[in-house]
């Protein structure tokens, strides 16, 4: 999908279910636990956050199924890249929800700052493009695109 699709506003978009105004809060605070759980949590707190069948994608690096998406966490976590103890913070600002049905879509901006407790330095700045699914448990995190810039 390209950035025009995603900025196009349905006229209806946030009238487009019934529960509306609670779909909306409850993505936004999916996206802030996203968030939080990347600075705080361990890598198997994204089980809570994606379907099994998501895909994640920034760049080149992509991963397909929250295995993959658990293990690239790690990863980071084992690099010091990010996660508990690292020293960084995910500011995260969703700009725009869209759900039409059981699916959603996401816009957000964030910002990586590092070095957080001695001089904090933005270190990325992005948007994420998320695709959601209504599932028994909740939304939760289809896909993400994360474009740099």
């Amino acid at each position: 999908m390209n950035r025009r699709e995603w900025t196009t506003l349905k006229e209806d978009a946030v009238n487009s279910h019934p529960c509306a105004a609670e779909d909306d809060a409850a993505i936004r605070s999916l996206i802030g636990l996203a968030a939080h759980l990347g600075d705080e949590g361990v890598p198997d707190d994204y089980r809570r956050l994606y379907t099994p069948d998501a895909a994640w994608r920034m760049g080149d690096a992509r991963q397909t199924g929250i295995d993959e998406i658990t293990v690239a966490a790690a990863a980071r976590r084992a690099e010091g890249v990010s996660g508990p103890g690292t020293g960084t913070r995910h500011f995260v600002v969703p700009l725009h929800i869209e759900v039409t049905g059981d699916s959603a879509r996401a816009v957000s901006y964030f910002q990586f700052i590092t070095e957080t407790a001695a001089a904090p330095s933005i270190a990325l700045v992005g948007s994420y493009r998320d695709e959601l699914a209504r599932t028994d448990r909740g939304w939760r995190i289809r896909s993400r695109d994360i474009t740099l810039g």
